[in-house]
């Protein structure tokens, strides 16, 4: 059901781009600075200092506008704001470097859930603590988003939130319903750290607000969801490759290279490869050479 619809979006919508957001290593470096003296003694009080100083507002399609708090005015800061939430999220390099991760959710999402191995169709605005906006991708026009490949603020923020539900207007629109959206902060360590992006400066704290459209978790439609394809159970979906073919399983239709496509050693046709063996060898077909 899931890759019908998503079918129906590939045929129709013109910009499947993926996102500026992927956590590019081929970007020009520059001077690593200690990364547990970055996050506590510049960007998080920079953070802090910056949610008691502005405000939101919502529109009625849930677009975030962002304003300093005037003293005289009664606004209620991010930082006050009853619906913040915090993730703790370890840095992937200091194991006792431990960031605080912000997140406002508008509104979760009414339908499939999202992990962080899925491809979601978004539309998002990023922009700088100094409000300076880098990216906006508006509602008419969203992208595909590899959410694995993104910036490790996304993978630990999207994956709180679920899809909506589309109409198709037969005129190559969309209406979106139900969806998740949402805001975060995220510092730079979670981010691109010592990478310049775009017009974002090295070691900048980043602000984005998002919509999740549409999952697909399935992405090489082989009835075996990409978070299942995570053999390992490691977080990564890239370092899953049974077949040593070079592509991993997740993007892969033929998981064991045994010429039978991973959807059709279904043997029971429960929809579901995963609980096939039929040599009983403890291998699911789908992985199982030896079994066609």
């Amino acid at each position: 059901m899931m890759k019908m619809r998503l079918l129906s979006l590939f045929s129709l919508l013109i910009l499947l781009t993926a996102s500026n957001c992927k956590d590019d290593p081929e970007t020009p470096t520059v001077e690593i600075r200690d990364r547990t003296e970055q996050y506590l003694n510049v960007e998080k009080d920079s953070i802090m200092t910056y949610m008691q100083t502005h405000y939101y507002t919502l529109d009625a399609q849930y677009n975030v506008t962002v304003d300093t708090i005037d003293p005289a005015g009664s606004h209620v800061s991010i930082w006050d704001d009853p619906n913040l939430q915090t993730l703790e999220v370890t840095d992937s390099q200091v194991d006792d470097l431990v960031y605080d991760l912000y997140y406002i959710p508008f509104r979760t999402g009414d339908n499939d859930s999202i992990t962080k191995y899925d491809n979601v169709l978004m539309a998002y605005k990023g922009w700088l603590l100094n409000n300076t906006v880098f990216e906006d991708k508006v509602d008419h026009l969203p992208v595909w988003n590899e959410i694995p490949l993104t910036i490790k603020a996304w993978q630990e923020v999207i994956p709180q939130f679920k899809d909506g539900e589309f109409t198709d207007n037969g005129d190559g629109t969309f209406d979106f319903t139900g969806y998740g959206a949402g805001m975060l902060i995220t510092p730079s360590g979670l981010a691109y750290y010592n990478l310049p992006k775009s017009i974002i400066p090295p070691y900048s704290p980043l602000v984005f607000s998002f919509k999740t459209f549409v999952v697909d978790n399935d992405t090489d439609n082989d009835l075996v969801t990409n978070a299942d394809e995570d053999l390992n159970d490691n977080g990564n979906p890239f370092d899953d490759d049974t077949d040593d073919d070079g592509s991993p399983n997740f993007k892969d239709r033929d998981d064991d290279n045994d010429g039978v496509l991973t959807k059709d050693e279904d043997a029971n046709h429960d929809g579901d490869p995963t609980n096939d063996d039929t040599d009983g060898d403890g291998i699911p077909d789908y992985l199982d050479a030896d079994t066609h």
